[in-house]
């Protein structure tokens, strides 16, 4: 057990090294018509989300889920609204909003998102937790966490994130196998900077919503 244990530990150690190695690849890269993911490059699209509050660019390859992959993959009836998925890779990211309480109008989103982790740290102890932060998008900041889930079907790789539109926040969830995380994270951190977010106030009634990883 413990040669075991100690390979998990190794292989956990170089795709830290090779994820760090791509984020400092392409940090100082905007993001234009394509995106370099792994070893490919792909064409960004904006993807419109609730009726035009918000947008953010996202690879041609991630297109809206079918309803019956929907209701398959994410079995809780408080899915989220929006899903996109590449079918090839197996990623997928989500869109939902947050329903308000009123305390979350008083706070930034970096502080809502570390209230999610410690309350994620508390409920799924065998989740092991990574990095968080912020990132810049157009008009609005943007938090962000990051962990690996253990499931039936393997090891699932999650980055949350959330930032405000419209009087209203906005949780995302990017997950993908944790084989491939080290590809995925810097293209999703990237992405992320491409939000541009409407600050009117519009009436969207606000599902009640799990910040699980499906």
């Amino acid at each position: 057990m413990s040669d075991i244990r100690e390979n998990e530990y190794i292989d956990t150690q170089i795709l830290a090294l090779r994820s760090k190695y791509h984020e400092i690849q392409s940090e100082n890269q905007p993001v234009g018509n394509e995106i370099q993911i792994g070893t490919d490059r792909a064409a960004l699209y904006k993807a419109d989300l609730f009726d035009g509050a918000c947008s953010i660019m996202l690879p041609e390859t991630m297109t809206d889920m079918g309803s019956a992959d929907r209701t398959v993959i994410y079995q809780n009836r408080n899915r989220p609204q929006i899903i996109k998925a590449d079918r090839e890779s197996g990623a997928a990211i989500t869109f939902s909003i947050l329903p308000q309480t009123g305390e979350e109008e008083q706070r930034q989103v970096s502080e809502q998102m570390s209230v999610i982790r410690n309350d994620m740290k508390k409920i799924w102890k065998q989740n092991v937790f990574y990095d968080i932060g912020e990132v810049m998008a157009e008009n609005t900041p943007v938090a962000w966490m990051d962990f690996k889930a253990y499931c039936l079907d393997g090891n699932l790789y999650s980055l949350l994130f959330m930032f405000q539109t419209q009087a209203r926040t906005i949780l995302g969830n990017f997950h993908c196998s944790f084989q491939i995380y080290d590809i995925w994270k810097p293209v999703v951190l990237k992405l992320l900077t491409t939000i541009q977010a409407e600050n009117t106030s519009i009436q969207i009634k606000s599902p009640e919503y799990s910040y699980g990883s499906r």
